[in-house]
């Protein structure tokens, strides 16, 4: 309580928990149909739950509705729907995470990422790959088999990704770890984010 006087938040917090949830809108769900079809949208519970935590300690927390984007252009779409209708997007990748990161505390639609899974470009003279944020470690490693090169980044668990859980693009990564560019996805558009030169 101390704290949150010092921080001014104590009115703040206790008129609105960090937490509330508010209903999807009427109708939203189809339109989530109608851009990624309706296969890949779910509201089954345990489909809700299984994306509503991670490994970490934190209580499970389900989205009202997961979807499965399968194209840039789907996820702009997506972005662009929930940014209009104000609701709160989760992006998930294999649910390997210590942080809680995927627990939807305030519901709204999670992001299934794992079928953007294209390897776009390696490079083995300048050590680059550039991913979708679906591959995980395991399948990039299997992709440089045989090339002498190796991807560290995440051995904890082979399913993680390059990345991470909350990955919403393409990555361009040097093979020794060091990520050189970043390409956003979101309701406005695509935002490249260099970070660095491609030749090591």
């Amino acid at each position: 309580m101390a704290l949150r006087r010092v921080l001014g938040l104590g009115g703040a917090l206790g008129r609105r928990s960090c937490c509330s949830k508010c209903p999807l809108p009427p109708d939203f769900v189809e339109a989530l149909r109608a851009v990624v079809g309706g296969p890949n949208v779910s509201t089954a519970m345990a489909v809700r739950e299984q994306h509503g935590h991670d490994e970490s300690m934190h209580v499970c927390a389900p989205p009202d509705a997961v979807v499965w984007p399968q194209a840039v252009g789907q996820v702009q779409e997506l972005a662009a729907l929930c940014y209009r209708c104000r609701v709160p997007m989760v992006p998930f990748g294999t649910g390997t995470g210590l942080e809680g990161g995927v627990n939807a505390v305030q519901g709204g639609v999670c992001f299934d990422l794992s079928r953007m899974d294209t390897i776009a470009e390696l490079s083995l003279e300048d050590f680059s790959v550039t991913v979708e944020p679906g591959v995980t470690c395991k399948a990039l490693n299997s992709r440089l088999r045989g090339t002498g090169l190796w991807f560290p980044v995440g051995t904890v668990g082979t399913s993680e990704q390059p990345g991470g859980p909350r990955g919403w693009g393409w990555w361009h990564w040097r093979c020794g770890g060091t990520p050189v560019g970043l390409g956003m996805l979101g309701a406005l558009g695509v935002l490249g984010v260099p970070m660095g030169p491609r030749v090591p």
